[in-house]
């Protein structure tokens, strides 16, 4: 639960220490960008919070095999998490946010892919958990952050470059945290 807590706080100290910043214009890549003035904090902040949701996910896989249920969901966001860990560790942003080097061109391309993953480990979630009666309502609340996260991603795509980027990158980020969090709250609480 404390991994979406852990993203926010990147952009928001981000946001704070270093130059020029702007959460209006700005993605959070450009935070871990090659050369970027704090790079190394946030690439270890963000390592740390991949780290946890790795292995919450690893507990989610041993919950829905547990209820007898398909894990092809927690698989899927296990793969998305995993190529988020390579990207940030080996395929960082170009400089200033702009895509100039092949490194930066396999970021833009990893992260769209591993979206996509994601959105798909959440649709599957919502078809997976129709069949949970402990899990029930859980079913509509992945779907309707399945829908809520391809709008917003759209939305995303076509303000890509502009002036309101970084805040319309808020919104998908907050819409993916908000949905960890409360899926890793699920799981806490059925562990008890």
């Amino acid at each position: 639960m404390i991994a979406p807590v852990i993203f926010n706080l990147i952009w928001i100290i981000g946001g704070f220490i270093q130059p020029g910043y702007s959460h209006i214009r700005d993605d959070v890549s450009t935070l871990m960008a090659s050369g970027a003035p704090n790079k190394l904090l946030f690439d270890i902040m963000h390592i740390a919070e991949l780290i946890l949701i790795i292995i919450f996910l690893i507990g989610l896989l041993q919950v829905m095999r547990d209820l007898g249920n398909s894990f092809v969901a927690p698989i899927l966001f296990l793969i998305s998490q995993s190529m988020e860990l390579t990207v940030t560790i080996f395929f960082p942003l170009d400089y200033g946010g702009e895509i100039t080097t092949l490194i930066g061109t396999m970021h833009f391309i990893l992260v769209v892919i591993l979206g996509f993953i994601a959105m798909g480990g959440m649709f599957t979630m919502w078809f997976e958990l129709k069949k949970v009666d402990e899990w029930k309502g859980y079913d509509v609340y992945s779907l309707i952050t399945f829908i809520c996260t391809l709008t917003l991603g759209l939305f995303l795509s076509m303000t890509a470059g502009s002036e309101i980027m970084g805040l319309i990158e808020r919104f998908v980020i907050v819409a993916n945290g908000q949905y960890f969090f409360v899926i890793a709250l699920k799981v806490y609480l059925t562990s008890e």
